[in-house]
């Protein structure tokens, strides 16, 4: 992408001999071109403009030779008589390119570090490498790369022709040099971010990096902005964002599978960071729609479509209707007036609900007779069962000493059991050799490595 640009120099010289002309500036306004030039001045330039306005005249002429056009803009302080202070200009350079900045938005902002005093330059330096914004310092050397040390007996005109620049064959020698150094404020705020990214803390990164948002790449944002919508399950904006990144963000792609997938991801997450309190309420919802794929994936069966009707005002709300199962699977129905204590009536489709029917065909002789998975998702509903209701009437954190005197197993051998059981219901995405459960670690790693880039 091609930016316009502008130039900062300063010109506050103690010695009016030398290099009074500026040549480091013009040497830049000669091969950068800048749209415009922001000339900062103390007293004793502000006098020496004043008598012949050399750096306007010079600078006209520079535009002039090389046929364009450039704004020059006088930043005149002429209360400052001691250019040899650092702490004087830091501030008030800062103050400038912040200015310069905001009136020249999307501009490269060219700072001039080979005029006005050492500590001028010193100052200018630190700015470029600690600004909130892209500040490119460039040096300049002298024509014969030895100090300069102008005329005694300066004029105007004279100084104009003897310029070397203006030289047809030295004139061509670009003696500019872009400094390389990296903005540390972005480097410092680039590491802050770094680590909330490992901890899956997308919205932290995205605030520590907004106020030097212009150092970081564009697909970088787009990223970190779809892996907040992934972690919060709002899926169809994390893939809009991947696709304005040129990233693939989801290894299993289909509608409910893809859902649940990352649904346990998530989980996978909460019991890794210890938030054992969101884990364990998502247990319930990941178990219910775990076992409604694997009954239509494994067993043919339409759990919603077949037994089940919308309640009320509640359009994802599902209740399992005995009619229904007597309707479609008499036989069925008959196992549930088994398995409930004064028969089956109408209930709320959960974990629960769902497992009587995995029981059914999982069982010998069944649609998908399997004891592995039988007795998976029986201790499955039986840990959410023993685990759900102190968490859901109690204020009190869940830790994992509790998890397991509760349940008899560790809440990451809960998430073992789920990643397999999805698995079994969907093979078709574990016949490669990459770790699909990985999928947040290798997102990060992405990101990361396009901060670095």
């Amino acid at each position: 992408m091609s930016y316009a640009k502008v130039s900062f120099s300063t010109l506050g010289m103690t010695d009016p001999i030398k290099n009074d002309y500026d040549g480091p500036l013009l040497h830049i306004m000669r091969h950068y071109k800048p749209q415009k030039v922001y000339l900062f001045m103390t007293k004793r330039v502000c006098e020496l403009a004043d008598q012949n306005d050399r750096y306007r005249v010079h600078a006209m002429e520079l535009c002039k030779k090389e046929s364009y056009d450039c704004e020059i803009i006088e930043l005149r302080y002429e209360e400052i008589d001691n250019p040899q202070q650092f702490d004087i200009f830091y501030p008030v350079f800062e103050k400038e390119l912040i200015d310069i900045h905001n009136a020249n938005p999307g501009c490269e902002i060219l700072i001039n570090l080979s005029s006005g005093t050492p500590q001028m330059k010193s100052a200018c330096h630190l700015l470029a490498l600690t600004t909130p914004f892209p500040v490119i310092p460039i040096q300049v050397t002298t024509p014969n790369e030895s100090e300069n040390y102008g005329s005694a007996n300066y004029d105007l005109e004279t100084s104009w022709k003897n310029n070397l620049d203006n030289d047809p064959e030295l004139g061509t020698n670009n003696r500019t040099q872009l400094v390389e150094s990296d903005n540390l404020r972005y480097l410092f705020l680039r590491e802050a971010a770094i680590s909330n990214i490992n901890a899956f803390n997308y919205s932290s990164a995205l605030a520590i990096l907004a106020s030097v948002a212009e150092f970081v790449p564009e697909d970088v944002i787009h990223l970190l902005m779809a892996a907040q919508h992934r972690k919060n399950m709002d899926l169809r904006e994390a893939k809009k964002r991947s696709r304005l990144a040129n990233y693939d963000l989801f290894p299993v792609k289909s509608g409910d599978a893809q859902e649940l997938f990352e649904y346990l991801l998530l989980l996978d997450l909460q019991q890794n960071s210890g938030q054992l309190m969101d884990f364990v309420r998502g247990i319930s919802p990941a178990l219910s729609r775990l076992f409604e794929c694997f009954l239509r994936e494994k067993c043919q069966r339409q759990v919603k479509l077949d037994y089940c009707v919308n309640k009320r005002h509640e359009p994802d709300h599902y209740w399992l209707k005995r009619d229904k199962l007597a309707e479609k699977d008499p036989s069925l129905l008959c196992y549930y007036d088994l398995r409930f204590p004064n028969g089956f009536r109408d209930s709320d489709l959960s974990c629960s609900t769902l497992l009587p029917m995995i029981e059914f065909d999982c069982r010998p002789g069944g649609r998908f007779p399997n004891e592995k998975v039988l007795l998976k998702a029986q201790y499955m509903r039986s840990v959410e069962e023993k685990i759900r209701n102190p968490a859901a009437h109690n204020i009190v954190a869940v830790k994992e000493k509790q998890f397991m005197q509760l349940v008899g197993i560790s809440s990451a051998s809960l998430v073992k059991d789920m990643q397999w059981m999805f698995k079994i219901t969907y093979p078709q995405y574990f016949n490669t050799l990459e770790n699909v459960w990985n999928s947040y670690n290798r997102m990060n790693e992405y990101i990361i490595s396009r901060l670095k880039a």
